[in-house]
């Protein structure tokens, strides 16, 4: 009785493994809609493109002064003045930005690397202005540099 069982059970994992193995997927899914002018989506590791929208089009950046606080960031870091997981406490002056932001409470603490993040990826004004702000740097000094 048992080695019938057993015989059965190895003919309906056989079957299933042999059917399970001719489905075919598909190799892509459908585009996806993209409401942006141009996109790029890389796996990180090989540098594999998986999906682009004009993607070598030349287009003008949104927020040059986030590009700028971004190279402030990047060449303090190079010159070792900060490191990235110095904190940053968040000014209300900061705070109150208006436009693009991630809603950085007034006295709140971020890591440099957090608000690189911040700016890079979700464009945030509070963010930009509490780095800015904890270099002691006015508007006009800032527009000085």
């Amino acid at each position: 009785m048992i080695p019938k069982i057993i015989s059965r059970l190895t003919c309906f994992l056989m079957l299933f493994t042999v059917i399970a193995c001719s489905i075919t997927l598909p190799a892509h899914c459908d585009t996806p809609a993209v409401s942006a002018p141009s996109a790029i989506l890389m796996e990180a590791s090989t540098g594999t493109v998986i999906y682009e929208k004009d993607a070598d089009t030349k287009l003008r950046p949104a927020s040059i002064t986030k590009i700028m606080t971004l190279i402030l960031i990047f060449d303090a870091l190079a010159e070792n003045k900060i490191t990235l997981d110095e904190k940053i406490t968040v000014s209300e002056h900061a705070a109150s930005m208006g436009g693009s932001q991630v809603f950085l409470e007034p006295g709140e603490t971020q890591t440099v690397e957090t608000m690189i993040k911040c700016i890079s990826i979700a464009s945030a004004n509070d963010a930009c202005v509490a780095y800015t702000d904890s270099r002691h740097y006015d508007m006009y000094g800032f527009l000085n540099l």
